[in-house]
């Protein structure tokens, strides 16, 4: 009886650890393209154009006052001489002896704070093309307007999954817990006989499943991150530096443990207290 009741247990927990493994994976999931869509934005340049007159000291002005708006994250000015060397370099010849004179602008290289952006980006735009020696604002309209795209369709194929496995959960886990429970019937039965309370016969039960799906939540989640540093470093043997985007955040982790547990918790408690309340309704020969 007692390898029974501890198979039972196993059973339970290995079940609810696994279903609870693939929701937090596909939790991950969801986290990890969040990072990498930001990720992307992040690295969109809005490059600030001035005019050729402005001097050096007036460009490093403007590159301070463009880094105290809040949603910039970055910006790096280039003076007309840098830029001019640096277009040498890639031509591998002085076009300035051809031209006689430098024709590149001083510019600005902003990065924006993904957290920060508004869908409307033109509102950015109009605010550095406002500030005092700017002739031209550009940027990749075409990649941000695809990211943009692509991120509200994995969005909404992302919801309907998590719905579709939130269904699955629950039916596998709540099928497992009254298998569980349909072992112990007579047990159950037993007690209601003998005059025990009706809590007192399912207190028993939903202890051993608040226990079980904390311990499978832990496993769980074990599983999740050690896939997750898997996969990390198996996409870096590929010559991809994904760690700095995919970086561990406590407080995210944190937020996604506590939602599988209370996921696991939501699914297993009710579904012990239903199936246990349902032996106790019934008569001994409609047990059998």
């Amino acid at each position: 009886m007692k390898q029974k009741k501890r198979f039972s247990g196993w059973s339970v927990m290995i079940s609810v650890c696994m279903v609870l493994f693939v929701l937090g994976l596909f939790g991950m999931l969801i986290i990890n393209s969040e990072k990498l869509t930001n990720y992307l934005r992040e690295n969109v340049l809005v490059i600030v154009y001035f005019d050729t007159q402005i001097s050096d000291e007036i460009l490093s002005e403007r590159n301070a006052e463009i880094i105290e708006f809040d949603y910039v994250k970055s910006a790096k000015y280039i003076t007309a001489e840098q830029a001019a060397f640096d277009y040498k370099e890639i031509l591998g010849k002085d076009f300035i002896e051809v031209l006689g004179s430098n024709p590149l602008p001083a510019s600005i290289e902003v990065k924006l704070d993904a957290t920060k952006i508004p869908e409307n980006l033109e509102d950015i735009l109009e605010v550095f093309g406002k500030i005092e020696g700017v002739s031209v604002v550009d940027y990749q309209e075409d990649i941000v307007l695809q990211i943009n795209k692509n991120k509200k369709v994995v969005g909404i194929v992302m919801i309907a999954v998590a719905l579709l496995l939130l269904i699955i959960s629950l039916v596998l886990i709540n099928n497992t817990i009254r298998l569980d429970v349909y072992a112990r019937r007579f047990v159950v039965k037993s007690m209601q006989l003998v005059g025990a309370t009706e809590w007192f016969i399912i207190r028993p039960f939903m202890v051993k499943s608040l226990v079980l799906t904390l311990i499978s939540t832990c496993l769980a989640f074990g599983l999740v991150i050690v896939c997750n540093v898997l996969l990390t470093n198996w996409v870096e043997t590929y010559g991809f530096e994904v760690s700095s985007i995919f970086k561990s955040d406590i407080t995210i982790y944190s937020i996604l443990f506590a939602i599988i547990t209370v996921l696991g918790l939501c699914i297993v408690l009710p579904s012990t207290y239903f199936a246990t309340k349902k032996y106790l309704r019934l008569r001994i020969n409609e047990l059998y």
